[in-house]
């Protein structure tokens, strides 16, 4: 096997800070202002706007499937680039990452008062322009994780600082959007509500991205590869069983995650149905809460869940926890017990996540182990797209769930009783068929920890004749 290619590493490459550790974590908080804004609130946000459920639901599939793509192109274009002084994945987090944020705020100006085919022409353009940006920028932010260290316990505890910088953004707009989403009266009022605290809130992801670039290092030196083309960059995704492995069994627990992003519908009409304002408002941010508070909590037992039981171990608890909370949402209706169910899905979800980040750089190193050559932006670029492709059908499934119980779209219209009772079937249901699937997919996953151990050595081995 040849070693031209093979990755060079900084004779005494040093151990990671804490603020090399939060910096990088951070940059999750930046990325979860859009991620979180659209996830939890944008499909509510379109409706309540008088766009009607399945219009939101198409709408989300193709901007995904739009975004699959270009994450794609952003890994080959980011294999190509080559570092300077200033690094390389940083400053191209940087570079697009700031526009992101402006792409945000355009999201929540959709005009109140203009005609149908209007708004929803805004929301296609303005969510097509997030999700390029955001491609751009997060294969990057993927791909750095890998360049700041090959040490496994110091990515494992980058993997986990990146889901709580992300988790932290949650809690923010728990506190400060949940409560009062479902109380507004109109959409005039919907729209003066969000956008002042979206421009805030992007106005700190532009100055938590700069803080990333000046407090992140990358000292995993690559020597110049040939011209990587479209086609090479296929080939490193399609030919990396890991890689494969991973990415469908990604994408399967994100399906589960799909009823966040109508969680405010569901507090309304399943959990608080009938009940007054204040109970709605209590509900509401409960749910909210869950879904936004988890990585906080979860992460930070990530490393010690993977020195146990190994990633894969990891994984499977997580999956355990969502298949058991969604079978408690069927069929248990005590509103505090159904809330529990949520929170045991939104646990489970988080577990596996905890894992992916750390798990896609070892798959670099699997396929290096292979083949000798060394993807970084390939290999992201292949996680991005599957996560993308799922994420599209995750974005799809919340508001179709509503189109299938139907749901009426427009604020404070009355439902039919019915509407309660389906909602909560497939709210717990399509949740706990992403858990057993992942979990079955993920039985074939080939870098265990010891596997790991071996690749690193027989790694070193060849860099040191080289």
């Amino acid at each position: 096997m040849s070693t031209a290619t093979a990755q060079s590493v900084k004779k005494t490459p040093q151990k990671l800070t804490w603020l090399n550790i939060v910096g990088y974590g951070s940059g999750d908080l930046a990325n979860n202002i859009g991620w979180r804004m659209m996830s939890m609130f944008l499909a509510t946000y379109y409706i309540y706007m008088g766009i009607d459920p399945v219009t939101t639901a198409n709408i989300f599939l193709f901007a995904r499937f739009f975004q699959a793509v270009v994450y794609l192109l952003a890994g080959n274009y980011a294999d190509r680039v080559k570092p300077n002084k200033n690094g390389k994945f940083r400053r191209l987090v940087v570079a697009f990452g700031v526009p992101m944020m402006v792409a945000i705020c355009l999201m929540y100006t959709i005009p109140a008062d203009a005609e149908m085919g209007i708004k929803v022409a805004w929301a296609i353009v303005t969510y097509l322009l997030y999700q390029l940006l955001g491609a751009l920028g997060g294969v990057p932010y993927g791909a750095l994780l890998g360049a700041m260290t090959q040490d496994q316990n110091e990515r494992q505890r980058l993997s986990s600082a990146r889901m709580v910088g992300g988790a932290l953004f949650g809690l923010i707009v728990t506190f400060t959007l949940a409560p009062a989403i479902n109380n507004v009266k109109d959409q005039a009022a919907l729209a003066k509500l969000m956008l002042p605290i979206v421009c805030i809130f992007c106005l700190v992801g532009a100055l938590i991205y700069v803080f990333l670039y000046k407090t992140t290092i990358e000292q995993i030196d690559v020597p110049a590869q040939p011209k990587v083309s479209f086609v090479d960059t296929l080939k490193a995704i399609f030919t990396n069983p890991a890689l494969l492995i991973l990415c469908f069994a990604t994408g399967f627990y994100l399906i589960a995650t799909c009823v966040g992003s109508i969680g405010p519908i569901i507090a309304k009409e399943v959990l608080a149905n009938g009940a007054d304002a204040g109970t709605l408002a209590l509900i509401t941010t409960l749910v909210t809460l869950i879904n936004a508070s988890i990585g906080v909590i979860a992460s930070p037992f990530g490393p010690v869940i993977a020195r146990h039981l190994g990633k894969k171990g990891g994984w499977y608890l997580g999956c355990a926890l969502g298949i058991l909370g969604g079978v408690m949402f069927i069929f248990v209706t005590n509103v505090w017990l159904s809330l529990v169910g949520l929170a045991l899905n939104a646990i489970g979800a988080q577990f596996c996540g905890n894992y992916v980040w750390g798990m896609e750089g070892d798959t670099v190193e699997y396929y290096e182990w292979k083949t000798g050559k060394r993807t970084d932006g390939a290999a992201m670029a292949g996680l991005s797209f599957f996560r993308q492709m799922f994420g599209a059908l995750t974005s799809w499934l919340g508001p179709a769930i509503l189109a299938f119980t139907g749901y009426k779209s427009g604020m404070n219209v009355a439902q039919d009783p019915t509407v309660a009772e389906n909602l909560r079937l497939a709210a717990g249901l399509v949740p706990l068929i992403g858990f057993v699937i992942s979990a079955a997919i993920m039985f074939f996953y080939p870098v265990t920890e010891e596997k790991f151990k071996q690749i690193k050595a027989e790694l070193a081995e060849r860099r040191t004749q080289a």
